[in-house]
């Protein structure tokens, strides 16, 4: 199973074509080359040539106060801590609360790592972290903010209109375009955002020690045998959630029951996103002719040419930290590790109760009691170090 994408049975269906009543040993070759991919050294997030205060300490620190601030909303009363809350830096509810008592349509993603995505929001329309920060404020449903209230609060605090002036030679009030002040601020709680990475976890540890098992001819013994065998093998989680991040930065429909005004997901994300003044080729971007920004052309290309694929797709979000982040899934529904395994292991919700095309490949799984708990307790020890 897979804990937020669709999963893949291609392993299960040949080993069945063969005729073969015993399957082969784990890991094949195939399965070592994945593994091996699934603890690289922690290293910090690459830098985002898009926003050049991105690993700026100063800019940090100012975005650190900025992020705990309900004074940047036009209620005064919900920061962007309101949303992404506590160790986990989301919210235990399926939604959250924004001005006025209005409810997120979503449940916050967590902010743990954020600085290696690659996309951002459930559905992609974003794909900076700076830019990111200026959609929950200017949300009305969230923060229900803009540049005149985000002015208003930077000069009336002394010491905000010092450190934005030192970072961008401006002070806020002289700032003339409302639209630069709230890139300006989108980039120091981009910076800041950028700290919080917690990546070495136990599972690094059993990865590499699972590793060492496998050379020596002793992988049965370990301890973390089944559940990287059903998490590689008979879940095909890898397939989606691989590499140092455990994500493949990609967007999938899961056959999850949906119903609301956002149900389309990505597709309907695509060309908002590349008009968009502060995507990584707009006017605000510090690299606006560099690779980020050659990249968006080519979203339109793929949602043309595969439209069933995006159509109630949402991004595959790290599994790293996925403990602490409970409730799952874009819609908050799945209120545990025990559910979301569940979800997978039952092939999705039934048709009809999504927008889109589920994937061919979500299957029931027929998880034994035992495999299902191995999975819990390996997503259990992705939770990384706190630094």
């Amino acid at each position: 199973m897979s804990l937020f994408r669709p999963c893949t049975a291609l392993l299960a269906l040949a080993l069945m074509g063969t005729g073969c009543e015993s399957e082969a040993p784990f890991p094949t070759e195939d399965e070592l080359d994945q593994l091996s991919t699934l603890h690289t050294p922690s290293v910090k997030p690459e830098v985002d040539p898009t926003n050049r205060f991105g690993d700026n300490a100063a800019a940090a620190s100012l975005g650190h106060r900025l992020f705990e601030d309900p004074g940047l909303s036009r209620c005064g009363t919900v920061s962007c801590r309101g949303c992404h809350a506590g160790e986990s830096y989301t919210v235990e509810t399926a939604t959250a609360e924004g001005c006025d008592g209005q409810r997120t349509e979503r449940n916050p993603p967590s902010l743990l790592n954020a600085g290696y995505n690659r996309w951002f929001m459930w559905d992609g329309r974003a794909d900076r972290l700076w830019s990111q920060a200026v959609l929950p404020l200017t949300n009305p449903v969230e923060m229900d903010s803009n540049a005149e209230v985000v002015r208003a609060r930077l000069v009336a605090e002394p010491t905000y209109v010092a450190e934005y002036t030192q970072l961008f030679g401006t002070a806020p009030g002289d700032e003339p375009d409302g639209d630069r002040l709230m890139a300006n601020v989108g980039k120091v709680l981009a910076a800041y955002q950028r700290t919080l990475n917690r990546t070495d976890s136990p599972f690094d540890a059993d990865v590499r020690r699972f590793l060492q098992a496998v050379a020596a001819g002793t992988q049965e013994q370990d301890p973390a045998y089944l559940g990287l065998k059903t998490f590689i093998r008979k879940g095909q989680c890898v397939v989606c959630h691989k590499g140092r991040m455990l994500t493949d930065d990609k967007f999938h429909n899961l056959g999850l029951k949906d119903a609301g005004a956002g149900k389309r997901g990505h597709a309907d994300a695509v060309e908002p996103l590349l008009s968009w003044k502060f995507n990584a080729a707009g006017l605000f971007s510090d690299a606006p002719a560099g690779m980020d920004a050659a990249r968006l052309p080519t979203l339109r290309t793929q949602v043309q040419g595969k439209p069933d694929e995006v159509v109630g797709a949402f991004r595959t979000p790290t599994l790293r930290n996925v403990a602490l982040s409970a409730p799952y899934m874009h819609t908050g529904a799945e209120k545990t590790l025990e559910d979301v395994i569940d979800f997978y292991n039952e092939g999705g919700d039934p048709e009809g109760t999504f927008t889109g095309v589920r994937t061919v490949s979500i299957v029931k799984l027929d998880l034994s009691t035992e495999e299902k708990q191995s999975l819990v307790t390996l997503l259990k020890s992705m939770t990384g170090v706190a630094r």
